[in-house]
């Protein structure tokens, strides 16, 4: 053979004996061979070689012309090529290439599984984000009063203990103001619940609206609120707190007259938790109701006691 055919892998020559031995095989059957781990007679598995070695040659010697199958049919890797099988001395040659129409149909098929598998990929992004943007509304959900639309008391534990350990460590202030609307029992009493419930989302929509960005706002439970201000110092939770009170004061809420809230004032001490400044907190509060209502106190290091009605 001409040493020229000897390294194309493109295109697979073997010369076989009258037994089937292999003779020449060049780099393209070698290749084969090599990935398959069969002899090289046995690999042509469609047509197998030794029923072309009882078919009678045509003119030119010829047994096959066409597709050749090359591989394990139980299991290992199948090559479809196209060529031709020659009887030769006894034995027989084999000229076949790789079949470009079946390299066609393998890029065409390639092709269409990677489009697929693009499309997959961009639906499972689409869906992951779709299942995140489920999960931080139901999140949300968990953490937020349905009346008001500020943050329940689960949101304000969570924030209040992150917020205590980050100005402990870092030591910076942190302030936090107990509201709770004054007389709220007669407003239940005398206009009704709905009216109640107006008043509450009317606070609610306040606060919310008066909060600094790193605030957080929460109902504490029935008609108390917090503000917990982070960064913030006794002065500047007063003054906060005084605008508050005047806000709450000189607004109709539900369209009721004389509505009012009294505010109490704590900022955080060192080594002080959260628990403990909640409860300065309300101390104070409890102070402003006693004081006759519609004001603000803030609380000293040592204040401990509960809200009047």
């Amino acid at each position: 053979m001409p040493e020229v055919l000897d390294s194309l892998e493109a295109v697979v020559i073997a010369r076989f004996g009258a037994g089937g031995a292999l003779l020449y095989g060049n780099a393209g059957l070698l290749r084969v061979c090599a990935d398959q781990g069969h002899a090289a007679w046995d690999l042509f598995s469609q047509p197998r070689l030794d029923a072309l070695a009882r078919v009678l040659p045509d003119a030119r010697w010829v047994v096959h012309r066409g597709r050749l199958t090359l591989g394990d049919m139980h299991g290992g890797v199948m090559r479809t090529l196209t060529g031709t099988v020659f009887a030769s001395d006894g034995g027989m040659l084999v000229v076949a290439g790789y079949d470009i129409d079946e390299f066609e149909r393998s890029s065409v098929l390639m092709l269409e599984l990677n489009s697929a598998l693009d499309a997959a990929h961009r639906d499972l992004i689409r869906a992951n984000r779709e299942l995140a943007r489920r999960e931080a509304a139901i999140r949300e959900l968990s953490l937020t009063d349905a009346l008001t639309g500020v943050g329940n008391r689960r949101h304000l534990d969570e924030n209040l203990a992150a917020e205590c350990e980050r100005a402990q460590r870092y030591q910076q202030p942190l302030a936090l103001i107990i509201l709770d609307i004054d007389h709220f029992k007669r407003v239940n009493d005398g206009w009704g619940h709905e009216a109640g419930d107006q008043v509450l989302q009317e606070v609610g929509a306040l606060l919310r609206a008066c909060r600094r960005q790193s605030d957080t706002v929460a109902r504490l439970g029935g008609e108390e609120f917090v503000v917990l201000m982070p960064g913030a110092t006794a002065l500047q939770a007063e003054q906060a707190a005084e605008r508050l009170r005047q806000a709450v004061a000189g607004r109709a809420m539900a369209k009721l007259p004389g509505v009012t809230a009294s505010l109490g004032v704590a900022v955080l001490a060192p080594g002080e938790n959260g628990g403990s400044l909640l409860a300065r907190a309300d101390a104070a509060l409890y102070r402003a109701k006693q004081g006759g209502r519609n004001r603000v106190v803030s609380a000293a290091a040592d204040d401990r006691g509960g809200a009047a009605p």
